[in-house]
């Protein structure tokens, strides 16, 4: 079992530098950076404009943007549309190339026995959080009772421990995840392939789920911009908000 922890250097963090859509690829996370939280996750509001923004950049970054997220592909979707050529859910899991949906199925086995698990606990209202079965992931949210926080985190890490899983923590949301896969992994696999190599990374996010990702732009010669207050973070530069992020995205089109 592994637990997600917070990164140990943090930097000054400085403005985004601006987007040039012609050299760079584009890494975005969903929730806290493209739109605001919401208490469940199904409650996200996705207006019409940023639908049209994403594909704006998408073409004109002749396809170099991925949408990174801890949410499924097929979420995903149900939320932006299908006209993204790349996307990872499940922090990786899942991986989009075009017409083809990479699963890795094999690491899943674990989590079918955490949910049966986690149904008793709620037959028997031992369990406070919202539970997001993701097929590779078990999502534990508990925005909605942030009360129950140290009682979600006791429980996720009993089945953990039980059950061979990781234990991924995020904003107001405890994660089961099966198999070792990052974001930062689905960053480095996107950046071994067209339309992506020879261009310089750029991983938006919020949470510290993100922060794998951030390492791995950096490490491909690229840089982290960090959506929110500064905290420690391997990000070196910040947006404000998914206003911010939406504005920073704008001007990239337009210079």
């Amino acid at each position: 079992m592994r637990v997600q922890s917070t990164p140990q250097h943090p930097f000054d963090l400085t403005p985004a530098p601006p987007l040039d859509v012609r050299q760079h690829a584009l890494f975005l996370d969903f929730d806290g950076t493209l739109v605001e939280i919401a208490d469940r996750p199904h409650d996200v509001i996705v207006t019409d404009t940023l639908r049209a923004l994403l594909t704006d950049l998408h073409s004109a970054t002749a396809s170099a943007l991925a949408l990174i997220s801890g949410r499924t592909i097929a979420d995903m979707e149900s939320l932006l549309g299908e006209q993204f050529a790349h996307i990872a859910g499940v922090h990786g899991h899942e991986m989009k190339f075009g017409d083809e949906v990479r699963r890795d199925e094999a690491a899943h086995s674990p989590i079918p026995f955490a949910a049966a698990e986690i149904r008793v606990l709620q037959r028997n209202e031992q369990m406070p959080a919202l539970v997001e079965d993701k097929g590779a992931s078990l999502a534990l949210h508990y925005r909605h009772a942030p009360h129950a926080e140290q009682q979600v985190r006791r429980i996720a890490l009993d089945i953990a421990a039980r059950r061979g899983l990781r234990v991924l923590e995020g904003k107001m949301v405890i994660e089961l995840i099966a198999g070792p896969h990052t974001k930062g992994d689905a960053l480095m696999n996107f950046m071994r392939t067209p339309p992506f190599a020879a261009r310089t990374p750029i991983m938006i996010g919020d949470d510290v789920t993100d922060e794998h990702g951030f390492r791995a732009a950096r490490a491909a010669g690229g840089f982290g911009i960090l959506v929110g207050p500064p905290r420690p973070t391997d990000a070196t530069h910040c947006l404000a908000d998914p206003a911010a992020v939406h504005a920073w995205l704008q001007a990239g089109l337009t210079r």
